[in-house]
């Protein structure tokens, strides 16, 4: 990809997808060897690695240098969302994070499949197509963890409650979707991507026996705008070799 001229509105959008799914794929490269068995430290691996290049294809949509735009940015610069920023040391809270990530990632992706943006279109139909075998991971894994009786169905079910929340701010917009709809760009808004995804979750809680919280509300473009106390450490990391010489050239 190269970077197009997008209208504000348009590059805000592709922004916050952009810093969620760079957010998301460092935070799973952290699973690496760590993981409680083998197979997970190899599936979050290549996920990761996944989310990451989408990342920077949407990265060079706004961008001709991609590392520092990506890592040297102030923090009021990112717009990425609350939920991608938190640490999460514990396996369950990482897992149910991927899971309920996959699901909205899903929606969000879609909904660029059609965009009047040829080359955002394009991305989100490559993006898709990767997406499905993360998507099909998380759901096979999530079948295993949920058998009834188990201890391992009780913390997986109570994780899923703790997160439903903050997870719902995936679907925060970063600015007015009204024009980006009337103009294409997107096909749906935020909030009606929250309510599919929502009602899925409803659906797998019914088949599972888990009681949901009341439906979660995103919050305003606003949210994006600022960071939350973890995205310190987040970034430490995510800079912690750039920062070493910015003017280096690998």
């Amino acid at each position: 990809m190269t970077r197009i001229d997008l209208g504000p509105a348009a590059a805000e959008h592709v922004l916050a997808l952009a810093d969620d799914e760079h957010l998301i794929g460092a935070h799973h490269s952290t699973w690496i060897g760590v993981c409680p068995f083998l197979e997970e430290d190899l599936a979050f691996c290549s996920i990761a690695q996944d989310e990451l290049g989408h990342a920077i294809g949407l990265y060079e949509l706004l961008t001709d240098d991609v590392d520092r735009f990506a890592l040297l940015r102030a923090p009021e610069e990112y717009r990425s969302c609350a939920y991608v920023e938190r640490l999460m040391p514990g396996w369950a809270d990482a897992f149910v994070r991927h899971w309920l990530y996959e699901r909205a990632e899903q929606l969000r992706w879609d909904a660029l499949t059609t965009s009047t943006v040829p080359e955002l279109a394009a991305l989100a139909l490559a993006a898709d197509r990767e997406e499905a075998f993360h998507r099909r991971h998380a759901e096979q894994l999530m079948e295993r963890l949920t058998t009834p009786g188990t201890q391992a169905a009780a913390i997986i079910a109570s994780a899923v409650n703790d997160h439903v929340a903050s997870a719902a701010s995936l679907f925060t917009p970063v600015t007015d979707e009204a024009t980006l709809v009337a103009d294409g760009v997107v096909a749906r808004s935020a909030e009606a991507l929250l309510d599919d995804w929502w009602a899925g979750l409803g659906t797998w809680a019914v088949a599972h026996g888990v009681d949901l919280p009341p439906r979660p509300t995103a919050p305003g473009p606003a949210a994006r705008r600022s960071r939350t106390d973890d995205f310190t450490t987040v970034h430490g990391d995510l800079t912690a070799v750039i920062s070493l010489d910015p003017t280096a050239v690998w």
